[in-house]
Parts: C-alpha cells; structure tokens; sequence
C-alpha cells in the first residue's frame, strides 16, 4: 500500500474478468489536511492507486499503468458522508503482458468515477 492507512479492502471478490472490492476510508487520514482542510476529498490519483493496488492484491503481481483512455470523475469522494465505496473492475482484454480494465467506483445510488486504464506487469 502507496498510502499508510488511506483505506483498507473490506470485502474482495473476483473471477477471470471481474473483481469487485468493498473499501472503507479513513476519514481521518493526514492525506485530508492539505486535500482540503475544509471539506475533505479523496484525490483523483488516489483512487487510480487505489484501483491498481485491488488488480495486484487479485492478481498477486505488480503492475504497471499504462494508459489512461478514460477517466471522469463525476462526484467528489468525500469520507465522511461516504466512508465506503463499491470499486467494479471489468478485465477488457489481454494482450502479451498488458491489459485493459474498465471501473466503476459507487456506492448505493452515486457513481463517483468513471476509468478504462491499461495495465501491463512488472
């Protein structure tokens, strides 16, 4: 884990071409002093580092990203309202040693980001 206490993985499951991770924040976390003292929020790369760490705690490998095709971040995470989130990672294809990924972070009725992001091993 990049990022000490940022979150832990509540809940990990997963197949070939899925996997489906539960996380719960920590709301207190330094992190949030400086992003931003007043209303916290979960930085954008943050969540990109949280998606790679779920891919390689599944797969067991340290990866690699390697593109951004798509990102949107629709809603800011903020952990106190939403100390938990949904995080859906479809495996698109692979190719040699790269692959491509499409997420989805939620949790109930908000989608909160949007990715597709090719990855390639270590």
């Amino acid at each position: 884990m990049l990022i000490k206490n940022f979150y832990k993985i509540a809940e990990l499951n997963s197949n070939d071409l899925e996997i489906m991770a539960t996380v719960e924040l920590n709301p207190d976390h330094e992190v949030y002093k400086g992003h931003f003292p007043t209303q916290a929020v979960v930085p954008g790369v943050i969540q990109l580092q949280i998606i790679k760490e779920i891919i390689e705690t599944h797969l067991g490998k340290k990866l690699f990203m390697g593109s951004l095709a798509q990102v949107k971040y629709l809603i800011p995470i903020t952990p106190v309202e939403v100390p938990v989130l949904n995080i859906s990672i479809s495996i698109k294809s692979s190719e040699d040693d790269t692959f491509k990924t499409n997420v989805l972070i939620d949790f109930e009725d908000a989608v909160f980001t949007k990715a597709k992001i090719t990855f390639s091993y270590l």
